[in-house]
């Protein structure tokens, strides 16, 4: 009776499909002054769901991503950097999908893809492969106006107390 229960598992786990590992971590590698580029390429099967993580660990600035297929059908849904979400539209879109987003704090990078590849028939099958590009820029910081009035209204009170000083002297 075990046996029979160990082939019958032993089954169902090869036909339900290889289970692919996470994506090792992708290197950004400086391409100018506060730049930084990668590019990865990952394999799929059926419906996919793959995180990226990106060195170095932590990033604040523009990011764009784009994401084309390699081999076989694949289709691209949805896209998220840093809980930031982007649909996919492939019928205007064409065959790249692409976004950008800005990473306001200083945190590590995180995307997400979710899609497929698609069999003949339109139905998540079969296995393929796609390919990314980030490329990722520093913003420098702009002050806020709040930033600004302390500053304006700290050198009032130093020329005042500076005017004082003078007028009593």
């Amino acid at each position: 009776m075990n046996l029979k229960c160990l082939l019958v598992a032993a089954t169902l786990a090869c036909s339900a499909g290889t289970v692919l590992a996470d994506p090792p971590p992708v290197t950004l590698t400086p391409a100018g002054a506060g730049m930084f580029s990668g590019a990865f390429t990952q394999s799929a099967d059926g419906l996919f769901i793959d995180t990226f993580t990106f060195l170095p660990t932590t990033f604040a600035g523009l990011v764009s991503v784009t994401l084309s297929s390699l081999s076989g059908p694949v289709s691209f849904f949805t896209a998220s950097i840093n809980d930031q979400n982007f649909s996919f539209l492939p019928e205007s879109d064409g065959p790249d999908f692409s976004f950008a987003a800005t990473v306001t704090n200083d945190v590590p990078l995180t995307l997400t893809v979710f899609g497929a590849v698609l069999g003949d028939d339109g139905n998540p099958a079969g296995m393929g492969s796609y390919h990314g590009t980030i490329n990722a820029a520093t913003v420098a910081a702009v002050p806020e106006p709040e930033t600004y009035a302390l500053m304006l209204a700290g050198i009032a009170a130093i020329g005042w107390g500076s005017r004082r000083k003078r007028a009593v002297a």
